[in-house]
């Protein structure tokens, strides 16, 4: 069993990772679109990793934030 603290550790480390996707896909967004501070907001509110990954992949063809951001469920 998992002590505290590696407990812990783990959460933090997902969070982590939560952050980075965001912090991907909101710089990813503001260099091909634009983006107010808004919707990063709104993307900082977004915990999902699978709807944060299939945002940052759908950027390659959408053809406007609002594609992107559709996929967020916001």
């Amino acid at each position: 069993m998992s002590s505290f603290a590696e407990k812990l550790i783990k959460q933090g480390k997902k969070e982590g990772e939560i952050k980075g996707k965001q912090e991907l896909l909101i710089k990813l967004l503001r260099r091909k679109f634009g983006l107010p501070l808004s919707d990063e907001k709104m993307i900082r509110s977004v915990t999902d990793e699978v709807k944060l990954d299939a945002a940052a992949e759908a950027i390659l063809d959408a053809k406007s934030k609002d594609e992107v951001l559709k996929l967020l469920g916001q």
